[in-house]
């Protein structure tokens, strides 16, 4: 079975006062997949794809909400607006290893870019940041770049600077080398938004404390309050820590210890600084 991953928000905690996530380049994961569900009933043009690939990283399942992400036809090499998949057929998918997920089975993604017709294609297509040197830092692809290379942003418009930055490449040949090096037939510059998590955007108003849930449902866990027993979880990948509401204890890795001024009022759950810091060390280390 392949293993299920769940990526959080973009971050890079620093367990300072303010517990921001910096803002550094993230790499891209990509997979193959055939389309198993096609659903147009809403503006959601949502999709339920099955990786094709053996990776251990890949997702097994995944509804894929396509509405507004770039598509690429990998046979003629241009970008095709309001494609409508069809199910059965093959897709390459790229997204950031920062993108939100909603946690369920199957997990519901959007993802930053789509190559359609991957049987009969006449290209190859990678999406990643690529640094100075034109190496994609998920280390599938390096780019043997001349003066004739230009790249364009998705409205055709030539960026002169485009290294250090987000691209879609198309491509031909490679070598045999790991990376593969290959000279682009097209670059394309992508503008994905970088989401900052900062901690004091969550700071009530009247001081009781930090909003637990909206904070750590933007920063991608999931959160989830059990009835009957009072506990809340905050869940990311395969950790999780548990809260006792009305004790104000905390449990992480089967440790129990008392949380600084936790409190519940009508329904929603405030939680001080000291007890964030120890939860983020834990989850994100």
């Amino acid at each position: 079975m392949k293993k299920i991953l769940f990526f959080s928000m973009a971050l890079v905690l620093m367990f300072s006062s303010l517990a921001l996530a910096k803002e550094e380049p993230v790499k891209f994961a990509m997979d193959f997949a055939k389309v198993e569900e096609v659903n147009e009933k809403d503006d959601s043009n949502k999709i339920l794809v099955a990786s094709d690939s053996d990776s251990e990283t890949a997702l097994d399942k995944v509804y894929l909400f396509t509405k507004d992400v770039p598509v690429m036809d990998l046979k003629t090499g241009e970008l095709v607006e309001n494609y409508k998949f069809k199910k059965g057929e093959e897709i390459q998918y790229f997204y950031r290893e920062d993108t939100p997920m909603l946690m369920s089975y199957p997990g519901q993604m959007t993802p930053n870019f789509i190559g359609v017709n991957v049987k009969d294609s006449k290209y190859s297509l990678e999406v990643d940041y690529f640094n100075k040197e034109g190496k994609g830092i998920s280390n599938r692809l390096e780019l043997n770049l001349t003066d004739e290379n230009v790249a364009k942003n998705l409205k055709g418009e030539e960026v002169k600077d485009f290294l250090e930055k987000d691209l879609a490449v198309l491509y031909t040949v490679a070598t045999r080398s790991l990376p593969p090096i290959a000279r682009p037939e097209k670059i394309i510059v992508l503008d994905i938004p970088k989401k900052v998590v900062d901690l004091m955007d969550y700071k009530s108003d009247d001081d009781k404390g930090y909003l637990l849930r909206a904070y750590y449902e933007d920063l991608g866990a999931q959160v989830t309050w059990e009835k009957s027993d009072d506990t809340t979880t905050i869940s990311l990948k395969d950790k999780t820590i548990k809260i006792y509401n009305k004790e104000a204890k905390l449990e992480i890795n089967k440790k129990v210890e008392t949380m600084k001024d936790f409190s519940v009022v009508d329904g929603i759950s405030y939680i001080q600084e000291e007890d964030i810091n120890k939860i983020n060390k834990f989850l994100f280390e």
